[in-house]
């Protein structure tokens, strides 16, 4: 992320000033209905007492409904930075391959970074708790749930993550940057995602934007600008009663002039910003009109590298995230390569998944075609044989960066071979040295690509048990 140092109601300071990007530039994506219903209180700050909230609306002209219902000793309803929390978890259940459970594996200081929040110790304490209310708090939809799959309405009931575990440091219960996650996200929202009932997400421009609460508008802006039906033509203007938008906001107090005072200073940054042209408010009390308009951004179609990706079925973000990533010279090169590589006879499971590798492989795993046979795999060296830790934090580069990038790849490979404790464990023996991370990756990718993972996860363990008992 560009910007860095937040202050404690979650304001970026020295924000670099990003731009709203045309709807054909966006790589990442969130779930529609969570985007549109706004289940988190654009609020930055609730009363003790705010455990609760119902909101009756229509939808395609019948009554809906919904509802939440928090547990009050995690701070009341999800509101201010949970939702940049919620965005940050789905975005890396995305980028993990959107998984069948609903499963993300990561670490306490990757949600952090993906949210665009401080890393420093205090956060990891705010983070616990905004995870605790987002697993607690129950959600009611009523007829108001988008089922994509079967093009229809629902009702559902859910609680944001259905499952939660975490490592902590010895001696203690709260997250630390060292804490490994195991995230399964609720079952409605994982099905939803996996039936692509998704809109585009902005995430560069969300994460740079200074505060929570305007984050929280633009998110639900950006929701209601969409079709619910089929999400596709944004629209230039939204009008919306003042009161109906109070509670799709979630704001406690909805006297018109308290509604209106609490959005101004999301208003304000989002037109500075260049995604607002103006906002009007027409009539009076209740029965005001809040008129936003657009900045209407030039849109450009898309690349013919893009095109020719998604011929294999690789989805539209991915192809795009691609492109922006290695640049066309790379891209066109490697889709050659994986023509070539299917022309030859290659058997690929999956072609997506294949070409997607082939574009980021950067191992050369994929230089011969047809490839030759690879060489015999070697499992991770014992403990003695690794680098010290002076030797690795010598290299180039943030240590805690490299580490946490081999962490994704490993819980991106591994997934249930690995329990938590044996992924903080993992992370604690790269941190100190006493595993290269770059042989890590290597190894973990090769086993991959030669079905030779519980192989590798054995030798793993081994040369982890070796750290365990040197720790102890």
């Amino acid at each position: 992320m560009a910007r860095k140092a937040t202050t404690a109601d979650g304001k970026r300071q020295n924000a670099a000033k990003v731009s709203p990007r045309p709807t054909s530039d966006l790589i990442r994506f969130e779930e529609a209905n969570v985007a549109r219903l706004g289940l988190i209180s654009v609020q930055e700050r609730i009363p003790e007492s705010y455990a609760s909230w119902t909101v009756d609306f229509h939808v395609d002209g019948r009554p809906a409904r919904l509802t939440c219902d928090a547990v009050a000793k995690y701070g009341g309803v999800p509101h201010g930075l949970d939702g940049d929390v919620a965005t940050a978890i789905i975005d890396l259940y995305a980028e993990a391959g959107s998984p069948d459970d609903g499963t993300v594996r990561t670490t306490a200081y990757q949600i952090l970074r993906r949210a665009g929040l401080d890393t420093s110790g205090r956060y990891y304490q705010s983070l616990l708790q905004t995870l605790f209310r987002l697993r607690t708090t129950t959600y009611t939809a009523s007829e108001a749930w988008r089922d994509h799959g079967r093009g229809h309405w629902t009702t559902a009931t859910f609680n944001y993550l259905s499952e939660l575990e975490f490592t902590s440091d010895d001696e203690a219960t709260e997250l630390s940057s060292g804490s490994v996650l195991k995230i399964r996200l609720a079952e409605p929202i994982v099905r939803s995602i996996r039936a692509r009932y998704t809109k585009p997400l902005d995430l560069d421009f969300l994460t740079s934007l200074e505060r929570p609460q305007t984050r929280a508008v633009y998110r639900l802006l950006d929701a209601r600008r969409y079709d619910p039906v089929t999400p596709g033509t944004l629209q230039p203007t939204l009008s919306v009663n003042i009161i109906e938008w109070a509670e799709a906001c979630k704001i406690v107090d909805r006297r018109s002039n308290k509604i209106r005072a609490t959005l101004q200073g999301a208003h304000e940054e989002l037109m500075l910003r260049g995604y607002l042209e103006d906002v009007t408010y027409e009539g009076r009390g209740r029965a005001q009109t809040i008129i936003y308009r657009f900045v209407v951004l030039d849109t450009q179609p898309a690349s013919p590298l893009v095109e020719a990706m998604r011929t294999y079925r690789v989805s539209l973000p991915v192809a795009q995230k691609l492109l922006t990533d290695f640049g066309e010279a790379h891209v066109r090169a490697r889709l050659q390569r994986f023509e070539a590589l299917i022309s030859s006879g290659y058997k690929a499971r999956n072609r997506s998944a294949l070409l997607v590798d082939v574009v980021r492989d950067d191992q050369g795993k994929y230089a011969d075609v047809p490839q030759v046979a690879p060489p015999q795999r070697q499992a991770p060296a014992p403990a003695s044989y690794m680098p010290t830790l002076d030797e690795v934090a010598s290299e180039d580069g943030n240590l805690e960066e490299r580490v946490e990038a081999t962490m994704k790849t490993v819980q991106f490979l591994l997934r249930e071979r690995l329990s938590v404790s044996e992924y903080a464990l993992l992370r604690l023996a790269l941190i100190l040295g006493r595993l290269d991370h770059a042989r890590v990756t290597r190894e973990a990718t090769r086993a991959k690509r030669e079905g030779q993972l519980d192989d590798f996860v054995t030798g793993l363990l081994d040369a982890l048990q070796h750290v365990q008992l040197e720790a102890s």
